[in-house]
């Protein structure tokens, strides 16, 4: 049997990495237990007997819970979309070699990604208001709509209007990461398709995004872990109303009238639903390679 055996560097370097492994746990693992112990727990404060899956099938049984689970879906899959494509449109657009100030550019792009989520949620409801809204003006000054747009409290606008909101404030990161790995691309393999005769989407569909898999591969996978944990932008702008209700806004309304147990069983949920979209865009990534 082949024993693990450390090198005396690596026996040095376990006193600086022990408090940072015992910080992890208690900050992410024991509450992680702790959680998954509650939803199996009778509900009430302070009662700690079995319940099985009884929590769970309340929630299965919550009408609730179903329209927050299409909510995360509609959400997730929109924002994350969006904002890779956006996001590499603007690297790709900021790249090129006829564009001047480029770091001005790209300054200009991520303040957005670089302000508070908090700020930009409350900046953009004042946008998005109905009467006065900033929004409504543009539009009817340009004559593009005759009445204001309820933004935020139709279910037909409110999902499109945080989703608006999500996208302008993570593509830039999209387009940050997107410009870095542009940056480190030979210029050789451009100059061997243009004498080939390659035209542009040619290019990009062969050499542009193969050469960037990795760094797509990261900018996905922190878009759908925000996008499906996305709590404060939502909470601020719709309060969960109109159709917006995600799965982490019910596990705080389920906090917030202290059903522990309920809350705990809908955060679960939460974690393996992010789970299976990490699972399946890293076995799609790991199929593709």
């Amino acid at each position: 049997m082949h024993h693990l055996q450390l090198t005396r560097d690596e026996k040095r370097a376990l006193p600086f990495i022990l408090p940072g492994v015992l910080v992890t746990a208690s900050l992410i693992i024991y509450p992680l237990f702790y959680i998954c112990t509650m939803s199996f727990c009778e509900n009430g404060i302070g009662k700690a007997g079995f319940a099985g899956l009884k929590n769970y099938k309340r929630l299965f049984q919550n009408p609730q819970f179903t329209q927050a689970v299409s909510n995360t879906m509609v959400w997730t899959l929109s924002t994350v979309l969006a904002s890779f494509i956006i996001g590499f449109a603007l690297a790709m657009l900021i790249n090129r070699a006829t564009i001047r100030g480029k770091g001005m550019w790209r300054g200009l792009v991520f303040v957005a990604w670089i302000i508070p989520g908090v700020v930009k949620a409350t900046a953009w409801k004042w946008l998005f208001a109905t009467d006065g809204g900033m929004a409504n003006h543009i539009l009817q000054s340009l004559h593009l709509i005759n009445e204001p747009i309820p933004w935020l409290t139709s279910p037909q606008y409110a999902m499109l209007s945080v989703v608006i909101v999500q996208v302008w404030a993570c593509a830039p990161y999209v387009m940050l990461m997107m410009t870095a790995g542009l940056q480190q691309m030979p210029k050789e393999l451009y100059e061997s398709a243009n004498l080939d005769g390659a035209n542009w989407w040619q290019k990009t569909l062969h050499i542009t995004l193969p050469m960037l898999k990795d760094v797509s591969f990261i900018c996905v996978l922190l878009l759908l872990v925000w996008a499906i944990n996305e709590f404060s932008l939502i909470w601020i702008m719709t309060s969960g109303g109109q159709g917006t209700t995600t799965l982490s806004l019910l596990v705080y309304n389920q906090f917030k009238v202290l059903n522990l147990n309920a809350a705990s069983a809908s955060a679960m949920m939460q974690l393996l639903v992010t789970l299976f979209f990490a699972v399946l865009y890293v076995k799609f990534v790991i199929k593709e390679d």
